[in-house]
């Protein structure tokens, strides 16, 4: 039992590792001998775990798509919160997540050029997501809170809209937050029929 924690722990370091080398030089320019350097390992530890820089690329994908997702789905599934109030928690979440200070790399990953990634955790975290988003619109129809004829088909137009809108600017310094969010919460309106209370809108 020992040795299976070890082993485990061993990948997890390689993961780790992998990780912090692919968003800081990207997926062509990390190799498997730099992965086994930063770590500084044998190079049979780590063929012993992965097969290529393929696997452990996707194991990485993986780890950050797990992490995003669960932090988005606490959101999403707050029942003690109104379906309006989670979908403006759930969007601003995005920008939290980058300032988690035990998430250092997911910081990277949104502030650097590192498209390879990026975009496969967006896409896998978009698909994980999707079935709470839809959950969540469902339950807004139902209570009165939206006016929409397919909670599904919404669901993907929003996660559509709130991912281009982040990548446009989440590294923008000087973008006027009030301003966003007024206009953040008129595009949530019109996609959702839904008029959202005073205090969602200051």
């Amino acid at each position: 039992m020992r040795e299976i924690k070890q082993a485990e722990v061993r990948k997890s370091e390689i993961v780790d590792a992998a990780l912090k080398l692919f968003v800081e030089n990207g997926y062509d320019k990390t190799t498997v001998a730099a992965i086994i350097g930063e770590l500084g390992v044998a190079k049979g530890c780590f063929y012993h775990h992965f097969r290529s820089k393929d696997e452990v690329f996707e194991a990485c994908v993986l780890t950050v798509s797990q992490h995003v997702s669960q932090t988005w789905l606490a959101v999403l599934t707050d029942h003690s919160r109104s379906p309006i109030t989670r979908l403006m928690d759930f969007h601003f979440s995005y920008r939290k997540l980058t300032d988690v200070a035990a998430s250092g790399l997911m910081a990277d990953l949104y502030s650097r050029a590192f498209t390879d990634m990026h975009h496969r955790v967006t896409a896998q975290v978009a698909a994980d997501v999707l079935p709470a988003v839809t959950a969540l619109i469902d339950e807004g129809v139902q209570n009165g809170d939206f006016t929409v004829d397919d909670p599904r088909f919404t669901a993907v137009a929003l996660l559509g809209a709130l991912q281009n809108l982040h990548e446009t600017y989440v590294a923008d310094t000087d973008l006027d937050q009030d301003a966003h969010r007024r206009k953040l919460i008129g595009m949530l309106e019109r996609l959702l029929g839904a008029q959202f209370p005073a205090e969602e809108a200051q």
